[in-house]
Formats: C-alpha cells, sequence, structure tokens
C-alpha cells in the first residue's frame, strides 16, 4: 500500500508534508473544510481548508506562547476573550490561572469545537470548567459590543486568507484595543519573519498607534511553515511585566529563559520591524 502525505502549501514557493496513518474527518462546515488526520509522529492534526491549524505533538508552543505571555504581563486577569481558538488549546492555557473569572471563546464555526472536544481530549475538556463561555459569532460584531471589557485578548485565528483576511486589519486591531480595560493586553496570531515581513511590518505600525508597548515575539513549531509563528504583543503594559512571577504549573514549552529569548528577533527582522 502507497504511502499517503498531508502536503500543505499555504506559499507558492514552499510545501511540507505530513505522513497520514487515518482519515479521521472530512466535513464542509458550511463555513471552511474540516479534515482531522492521525498522522505519523505529530498524532491527531486539524486541517482547515488545507492549512494545519494544530497537530497533538506540537501545539504547545503556539498555546503556552499566545496565552501566558500577555495573561503573565496583567496582575490578576479576571476577563478573558478568545478570538478564535474553537479547538480548546488556548482555552486550557487561560484557565490555568486562577485569577480568571470569566473566559470567553468566541468562535465562528461550532463544528470545530466539537470534533476538536472529540479528539483533542488532551486538552482536558475545559468546555466543561464553569469559567468558560462559548459564543457563536463573528468576532467583529462582537468586539464592537464589548468596549473595554476584557483584561486579556487572545487573538487565536487562522492564516490571512478569504474571510480571516480581515481579522488581520487596522479595524480588527482597533476593536481589540477598544475592548482592552486601562493596562490590558493582547496578543494575536501574527505570521512569520520570512515569508510575511511586510504584513507584520504593517501591524506593527497600527500596534504602535493603538497602544504604547508593542512587540513581536515568536515561537518554534515545526508543523507551521519555516518551522514557527509569531505573536503580537499588544499593551500599554510592557511585555517584560510578566517576567519573574511564577509560571502555571504543567507547561511543556514555556519558561523564563524562552520568555524572554521569544523576543529577541534574528538582526534581519529586528533591523526591518524595529530600525
Amino acid at each position: 500500500m502507497p504511502e499517503s502525505w498531508l502536503n500543505e502549501e499555504l506559499h507558492p514557493y514552499y510545501r511540507k508534508a505530513l505522513k497520514i496513518e487515518k482519515m479521521l474527518v472530512d466535513e464542509h462546515t458550511g463555513f471552511q473544510h474540516l479534515q482531522l488526520y492521525e498522522t505519523a509522529f505529530f498524532g491527531k492534526t486539524l486541517v482547515l481548508d488545507g492549512i494545519i491549524q494544530l497537530t497533538e505533538r506540537d501545539n504547545m508552543g503556539y498555546h503556552e506562547m499566545i496565552v501566558h505571555v500577555p495573561m503573565l504581563a496583567v496582575p490578576q486577569a479576571r476577563r478573558v476573550l478568545i478570538v478564535g481558538g474553537g479547538d480548546g488549546g488556548s482555552l486550557e492555557q487561560v484557565l490555568k490561572h486562577a485569577s480568571v473569572q470569566e473566559a470567553v471563546v468566541c468562535e465562528l464555526d461550532r463544528r470545530v469545537v466539537d470534533i476538536s472536544r472529540e479528539h483533542f481530549t488532551g486538552f482536558g475538556d475545559p468546555w466543561a470548567d464553569p469559567r468558560a463561555e462559548l459564543v457563536i459569532e463573528d468576532a467583529f460584531t462582537y468586539l464592537a459590543r464589548r468596549p473595554g471589557e476584557f483584561d486579556v485578548i487572545i487573538s487565536d485565528t487562522t492564516d490571512p486568507i478569504g474571510p480571516a483576511e480581515k481579522l488581520f486589519s487596522d479595524e480588527f486591531y482597533e476593536l481589540i484595543a477598544a475592548s482592552l480595560t486601562p493596562g490590558g493586553a493582547a496578543a494575536t496570531q501574527c505570521e512569520q519573519p520570512f515569508f510575511d515581513a511586510e504584513l507584520i511590518k504593517t501591524i506593527y505600525a497600527t500596534a504602535q498607534r493603538l497602544k504604547k508597548n508593542p512587540a513581536y515575539y515568536y515561537a518554534h513549531i515545526p508543523t507551521y511553515p519555516g518551522g514557527g509563528i509569531g505573536f503580537m504583543y499588544l499593551s500599554d503594559t510592557p511585555w517584560d511585566a510578566g517576567l519573574g512571577k511564577p509560571y502555571p504549573a504543567g507547561l511543556n514549552y514555556l519558561n523564563a529563559e524562552v520568555h524572554t529569548a521569544a523576543f529577541a528577533l534574528p538582526e534581519f527582522f529586528r533591523r526591518d520591524l524595529y530600525g
């Protein structure tokens, strides 16, 4: 029997592939083409419109970094919003913080939640936590009704393709900034320095206009293009306000050294982004 491979071509000049062991789910949800594979080495792998979203093996680099950097920077974050995040991985990390009283997940596609809840059991079913609230709604309309309500906002989104392009727009960042409490912090999925430098520069310029202490940081995730992904930190509170605080128990990626090093950018990109 010939080998089967999951090929991802997010960029026309770059391709990666994971070895498939079994197809578990393959459906069109009404919003997107959702597939779930059992893959060799990386385990269960969620794919939306042909793009890998997460795997069991390496999701901790993404979820821990997008969540805990802003959560640690804000003293006693009580109300948290996750935009997207229907797989539950970011929600699991948010709920590790005892200060959290309410964690809202605003997800457009209910099937992402249902399928992930069934298959990504390693997240421990965070949806059952009484602090968790699921809202099935477009994030734009939801944020427009929530000015100044959240201590932390996590924008756990897909890549800027098709309808998701608006989640990387000035308007979206303005909504995020307006929905934070004073001193609150946000972190957004913000693509990859080698492939998306111009987009990141545009977003950073917007972030500078909206908040005093924006910064770009980075994590190593082998199944994302180029082996990693970046995040935009958006706040009047400096990101390093989170250093020296105790980390939640049970982390597999983030520690004090990684926390600091994530903001140390390669010189070609640091020069291009910060001047």
